[in-house]
């Protein structure tokens, strides 16, 4: 319904999550698709690292609600910013804390008065 409307802009949120591989692969490519024939400009949000490097023109990594890096596939996959390396890599360590364990919910939920 949306292309109907001759869109110039086609926003995709997580559109790679939960897909097997042939789905997928069937999703990036009709991505490609619509946006070569349509001339659209396609913004796409994801965690899907690969899949998003493979179709996008420019790529921005974002960090607590602010972008810490852009540029396109080739730049990114280049840099030696600690934010870009651990994200493209999925490092544990980095910039980024990864929490694990992982909090107990009742204390950050109720705070420390409930626990």
């Amino acid at each position: 319904r949306s292309i109907a409307l001759d869109p110039q802009l086609m926003m995709y949120d997580e559109p790679f999550t939960g897909l097997d591989p042939i789905t997928m692969g069937t999703i990036v490519t009709l991505i490609k698709r619509l946006s070569e024939a349509l001339h659209l400009t396609s913004l796409i949000v994801s965690h899907d690292i690969a899949e998003a490097m493979s179709i996008a023109d420019y790529v921005y990594i974002i960090s607590g609600g602010k972008v810490v890096e852009g540029g396109t596939p080739e730049e990114l996959a280049a840099s030696t910013s600690e934010w870009t390396r651990q994200f493209l890599d999925g490092l544990p360590d980095g910039p980024v804390p990864f929490h694990y364990p992982a909090p107990d919910y009742k204390k950050s939920l109720l705070g420390a008065r409930h626990a």
